[in-house]
């Protein structure tokens, strides 16, 4: 990237405030009837808040907060299906590590089409570089998935920002 660029949508932390504007306005898309895919915009929010920023590391101070810490500020539960036995799911910064790698890796998959994100289950899938087994495995419903994405918000914004 070039130094001469300097804009705020370059800035991890604007871009993830651009993403929490961005889920609200979908959000309220749905409660209006409108044609609009939350689920879809729940994924794409994960670009904001876990590619990008974890990328140009925003998310290091955060990333020591273990599992337990956050189920005690009552996050939404991961259902880790398929752990690495050699590093488990044991922070925040493990499962932003997976939750980053089959975000850019195509490792989503979702159980239903419906726009009704009480029917939707994700399922996140990590695979190693070059090997198509799957090594790491969890599901989260699309509700418990909006939680956990509004909650990061909070935490880079009160972390970062």
């Amino acid at each position: 990237m070039s130094e001469e660029i300097m804009n705020t949508r370059n800035e991890a932390l604007e871009f993830a405030r651009r993403t929490r504007r961005n889920l609200e306005y979908i959000e309220q898309g749905v409660k209006k009837g409108d044609p609009v895919h939350q689920v879809t915009q729940l994924t794409l929010s994960l670009l904001g808040l876990v590619v990008i920023p974890r990328e140009r590391n925003y998310l290091d101070e955060v990333s020591v907060m273990s599992i337990a810490q956050l189920r005690a500020k009552a996050w939404p539960n991961w259902t880790i299906l398929l752990d690495d036995p050699k590093e488990r799911t044991s922070s925040l910064g493990h499962l932003l590590k997976h939750l980053r790698n089959a975000a850019c890796h195509g490792g989503l998959i979702y159980n239903s089409d419906s726009r009704n994100i009480e029917d939707v289950t994700i399922i996140v899938e990590n695979r190693k570089p070059g090997i198509r087994e799957t090594y790491w495995k969890a599901s989260i419903s699309a509700k418990d998935l909006r939680t956990f994405c509004y909650n990061l918000l909070n935490l880079i914004e009160s972390t970062v920002g």
